[in-house]
């Protein structure tokens, strides 16, 4: 991209704790979907054009710039969509499928594929590159019946929040697109950071200056001090834990909390400090339990689902 025809903003403190933790591994979100039609790419390729036409954030590089003292980050942010979709054939699935064949716990091709994204890290020691904040590919499966869809982002730019509404949004693109239904807004500006939209009452309160650097904290300190791995030699490398309820335990818990007056997420969290104090062979060992809070509703001016970025604060 030429400067003529970009424009940009520096990162806020939270979107920068992000782009410093992400050199180790933390900080990418990866979305997969498992489709078993034959994908139009060309169709695929437009819609992935109009959301970046409509958030401005998918259409920007990070940029990293560092001295002696310091690393700063930046966003670059294209006039125009660029986003291109790399496409690996059955040979280049099926070698990724075989590095697991070994691995004590099963676990699914969509699965494999997730991981095997997570631990592209595109974004690791990029000093004087501008690197993509969004990319997506394509794998044919082995079955020749089947594909997976995968779009891999820097987390400054998608939280949990911008994860479902990106999915979203691109299905109903994809759909009006065979439709060829083309109308889409062109956003230009890239949204405030989170420290920038804070209201002006709460800004003045130790408790919401503490949650805005917390995150910042937490991030940067996932290697914990009493922290012991089991493997210290190999490289390291990220792996996915599902937790899935069917319909009838869903109903029993959501059922259970609202009896017991308490939230969701106390629940979980306490189901998953008891599961691991009952393991005999950890009952010793130290947990901690981050919960993350959207916080668009309570920013000046409040900010909708539409809005992508990383807007969360966290409680520890």
């Amino acid at each position: 991209m030429s400067t003529v025809e970009t424009k940009g903003r520096n990162v806020g403190g939270t979107e920068c704790s992000w782009c410093k933790a992400i050199r180790g591994g933390t900080g990418i979100a990866v979305l997969s979907l498992l489709i078993t039609k034959p994908i139009d790419i060309s169709r695929f390729q437009t819609s992935l054009h109009k959301l970046q036409n409509s958030h401005p954030i998918l259409r920007s590089k990070l940029h990293t710039s560092s001295s002696s003292t310091d690393t700063t980050f930046s966003f670059l942010t294209s006039h125009t969509p660029f986003i291109k979709i790399e496409s690996h054939n059955i040979n280049v699935t099926s070698n990724i499928l075989a590095k697991n064949k070994n691995d004590t716990v099963s676990i699914s091709p969509l699965q494999q594929i997730m991981e095997h994204e997570l631990n592209r890290n595109t974004w690791q020691d990029r000093t004087g590159i501008d690197t993509d904040m969004f990319v997506a590919s394509i794998y044919a499966m082995p079955d020749e019946k089947t594909w997976v869809v995968v779009m891999r982002l820097h987390v400054a730019a998608c939280d949990r929040t911008t994860a479902v509404s990106l999915l979203r949004e691109l299905l109903v693109l994809m759909k009006d697109e065979e439709k060829e239904e083309n109308v889409v807004v062109v956003e230009d500006v890239v949204p405030l950071a989170i420290e920038d939209l804070v209201p002006g009452r709460k800004g003045k309160k130790h408790i919401w200056a503490r949650g805005l650097d917390v995150l910042s904290y937490s991030v940067n300190s996932f290697r914990f001090t009493n922290l012991k791995f089991n493997d210290t030699k190999n490289a390291r490398f990220s792996q996915v834990v599902r937790m899935q309820l069917n319909q009838t335990d869903t109903k029993r818990v959501l059922d259970g909390c609202k009896q017991s007056r308490i939230k969701l997420c106390g629940a979980i969290t306490a189901a998953g400090l008891m599961a691991a104090h009952s393991n005999k062979t950890n009952s010793s060992k130290k947990y901690g339990i981050i919960t993350l809070t959207d916080c668009r509703s309570t920013l000046d001016p409040p900010l909708s689902n539409h809005n992508f970025g990383m807007f969360i604060t966290c409680i520890y």
